[in-house]
């Protein structure tokens, strides 16, 4: 008798095995869906880490640098993932080094051009002090730069005129911040005057100043009118919402920390093609971090 039960059992638990052999080779053979497709060779594989920066690293300063926090690129992260199915793509922010129990707003946005300082171009009218012995003498200039903002190319010509006495601008140049120029004295040629100095961040100049031999004389000099103004490639300003995407909010904890997410569907995208993507964060209407761009592919 038990070994007619020992039989059964076992006719049993092979019928199971087989059973579970049969299903798994069923499941290996079900045709992809929208649920279960892969995405395309070139997607995100997993979830990806983009970096963050301050505003004033990749944009104009002003308007943009006043409500930046050190660190806080650092120490957040972005983390971008392209899972199969309807969901095309998930956007997690996790952020931290920031101002404790605040509202921040996220926004969603278009690929954006980082910018990028190149130098200065000082062309106009300006009043430049020079000191003569301890005595001030404003002295009316014109500057003329051409050649562009790419460092090393810039040339600068003009007009330098106190009173009566005309100066002509030559060997000028402005490289980067440095701004460097002779002034030749009109009505005696043989006497020339070599500027020298720095753009300072406000677009104001100064520096120092000596004869070219056989005189002696040297001082200093500062602008007191006229700003040079800055030389850039890249966007000046927000690229603009992703299809108007709705923008949110997170708030932070009492360390600064806090988090969001997003998931775009299908009906999130106007069709099958690569859309490149930032992320901006805001707080009291004005740009903190943005994040760098990428890139995400709808089929």
């Amino acid at each position: 008798m038990k070994k007619y039960i020992y039989l059964i059992v076992l006719a049993l638990i092979l019928s199971l095995v087989l059973t579970g052999c049969s299903l798994l080779s069923n499941i290996s053979q079900v045709p992809a869906t929208e649920q279960t497709k892969v995405k395309p060779d070139g997607n995100l594989a997993g979830a990806q880490t983009y970096a963050w920066h301050l505003s004033a690293d990749v944009l104009p300063v002003p308007p943009y640098g006043s409500m930046d926090i050190a660190g806080s690129d650092t120490a957040s992260k972005l983390i971008v993932n392209q899972p199969n199915g309807n969901t095309e793509v998930t956007i997690t922010g996790v952020m931290n080094g920031l101002n404790p129990n605040t509202t921040y707003t996220v926004i969603l946005s278009n690929e954006y051009t980082p910018y990028v300082f190149t130098g200065w171009n000082v062309t106009g009218s300006w009043i430049i002090s020079v000191d003569i012995g301890g005595t001030d003498y404003p002295e009316s200039t014109i500057f003329l730069q051409t050649g562009g903002s790419i460092p090393g190319s810039t040339e600068l010509t003009g007009t330098l005129l106190y009173g009566s006495s005309l100066w002509t601008l030559t060997e000028g140049s402005v490289i980067e911040s440095a701004i460097d120029f002779h002034a030749i004295h009109e009505p005696a040629l043989e006497r020339t005057v070599h500027f020298w100095g720095t753009i300072a961040a406000d677009g104001t100049m100064s520096g120092d100043w000596a004869d070219d031999p056989p005189y002696t004389r040297s001082g200093p000099w500062a602008s007191t009118s006229g700003t040079a103004l800055e030389t850039h490639i890249g966007n000046t300003g927000w690229s603009g919402a992703f299809y108007n995407y709705p923008r949110f909010t997170f708030l932070t904890d009492a360390d600064g920390a806090g988090s969001w997410h997003l998931n775009l569907r299908d009906e999130d995208f106007d069709g099958a093609r690569d859309y490149t993507l930032s992320v901006w964060i805001n707080v009291a209407g004005k740009t903190t971090l943005l994040s760098d761009n990428f890139t995400v592919e709808v089929d």
